[in-house]
Order: structure tokens, then sequence, then C-alpha cells
């Protein structure tokens, strides 16, 4: 058997030369995704190293295996899963909608940082829109990008121009994703990378 103290962790590097996953494999993984490059060499080092961070396994392993087990946190995962619902019935306008196996995902995921005390809820829902919704979505054909305009005002407000002005969305988008009033930051400036390369190529996918 798998012991419980094994945890998989891959690394990928996506371009042309690549196949993409399949959504089978995205639905079982956390995507992450590190694309910051800083040429700024580190020129001065600490003599001595860091002692290692010792920790038991049950510090790493999750609480919930079950969304039953959620169930002295009914508010909470009602909530979760109300935002959830709306953001499918929006996938779903280009078949690219979630199902019950991510939704328990990234309940456990808010549950665990809740429980915690890591992260603002927001900054929570924003890793997960991140790593288990937008890495799902690829295409070219004009749902899509319909989809993703609809998936910004989620993420950033409700602005009918996204949908509506057919030139250069993508550099409204991106204002509006670097406002203070944006809820889900990180996710509306991917959203607004992802349409710009739709614009400019008849084509996006989370992998730019």
């Amino acid at each position: 058997s798998v012991p419980k103290n094994l945890y998989i962790i891959g690394t990928v590097n996506m371009d042309e030369t690549t196949f993409p996953f399949s959504k089978k494999v995205l639905d079982r993984a956390n995507t992450i995704e590190f694309s910051f490059v800083d040429l700024m060499p580190q020129l001065q080092f600490d003599e001595e190293a860091p002692a290692p961070i010792k920790a038991a396994n049950d510090f790493l392993k999750t609480k919930y295996l079950l969304l039953a087990q959620c169930k002295e946190n009914v508010e909470a995962v009602g909530e979760f899963c109300s935002e959830l619902q709306q953001i499918n019935k929006i996938l779903q306008r280009a078949n690219a909608h979630v199902g019950y196996r991510v939704r328990d995902e990234i309940v456990f995921y808010l549950m665990n940082n809740a429980e915690l005390d890591l992260l603002s809820v927001n900054d929570a829902m924003d890793n997960a829109i991140m790593q288990k919704i937008l890495p799902r979505i690829q295409g070219s054909y004009g749902a899509v990008k319909d989809m993703l305009c609809e998936l910004f005002k989620v993420c950033a407000g409700d602005y009918a121009g996204y949908q509506t002005e057919d030139n250069d969305i993508s550099t409204k988008m991106l204002r509006a994703a670097q406002s203070s009033e944006c809820k889900y930051k990180k996710s509306a400036e991917k959203i607004a990378f992802m349409v710009r390369r739709f614009e400019e190529d008849g084509f996006t996918s989370y992998w730019l």
C-alpha cells in the first residue's frame, strides 16, 4: 500500500514541445505555475545554513477526505460551494465545468486554510481558482473568450465592456485586475493574459 507520508510533487516545462495535461490529471493535482524570473544575482550569502525544519506527517496531512467530515462547518462549506457553483455555471458555457472531485478538493483546501488561519478567504479562493480551475481552460472558439470575460467579472467586478468591446479587452482587464477593489487578483491577472493571447493568436490556454 502507499504510505500516508508519501507526497508526490513533480515539475514539467510547458511549451510547444510538450503535450498538455488531460483534465483527469488536472482534476487530481494542484497546479502551481513558476513563471517569475529575477536575473539579478545574489552575491551575499549567509555563512551558516539555516537549520532544517522537522515536521511530522500530522502537520502535512489533510484533516478532510470526505465532504461529510466538514459537517461541523456547514455554513462555511455552503458559502464556498455557492461561489464555486457560480463559477461552474460560467464554465459550463464552454463545456469546461468541474465535477465533485474538484469541488471537494477546493473545499478541503479552504477548510484547512481557515483552520490554520493562513490566508484570507479571498486569497485562499484566489489560489484555488488558479490551481484547480484555470489550468483546465483552453481553446480557439468564441465561447472560450466569452467564458473568460464572465469569469473575470467574478474575480474583478462586473463590467459589460469586457464582453461587448472587441478591441484590446485584455488591457482594460489588466488595469482592473491591478486595482485595490479586485476580489481575486492573481486569477484576474491570469485571465487578462489568457484573453490577450486569444486576441493575438486566436487561441488561449493557462500556459502562456
